[in-house]
């Protein structure tokens, strides 16, 4: 019967439902004006987070099965290129149901000086693997 109960739970998730593996998703850089992220990195910021969740990346959001919202800007702090990015999951009537916590990296000769990369790598293990998957019933 418990079994059965959680099942049930798992089905009425709206947020386990939107981002199963495999679900469509429009994903939306929102770049801070002043302080944007480079188109490359754009790029980079889509491909990893869409490959994380096992995702298939879709051009409109009529096609998608969720749209996956990102915050991010980039500059220059103590000499240092500092990146933050805060991913949101939204469904497509565009409320939200689910936002991370900002994650921010410095560059740094650790990381090759790829603050973003390092960033997208904080969003994965941390906003993704310990915040989303779980609420999603995915771990």
């Amino acid at each position: 019967a418990l079994t059965l109960l959680g099942t049930g739970a798992l089905a009425q998730n709206p947020l386990s439902e939107a981002t199963a593996p495999g679900n469509k998703v429009y994903f939306e850089i929102i770049n801070d004006a002043e302080h944007p992220i480079p188109e490359d990195e754009i790029e980079d910021v889509t491909r990893e987070l869409i490959n994380a969740g096992s995702w298939t990346h879709v051009a409109t959001p009529d096609e998608a099965d969720f749209i996956m919202q990102v915050m991010a800007k980039k500059r220059v702090v103590f000499n240092s290129p500092r990146t933050w990015l805060t991913p949101s999951i939204l469904d497509l009537s565009g409320h939200v149901l689910w936002e991370a916590k900002t994650q921010q990296a410095d560059a740094t000769m650790f990381n090759g000086f790829k603050a973003t990369n390092t960033c997208i790598k904080k969003v994965i293990e941390k906003s993704f693997q310990e915040d989303l998957f779980r609420k999603a019933g995915r771990r």
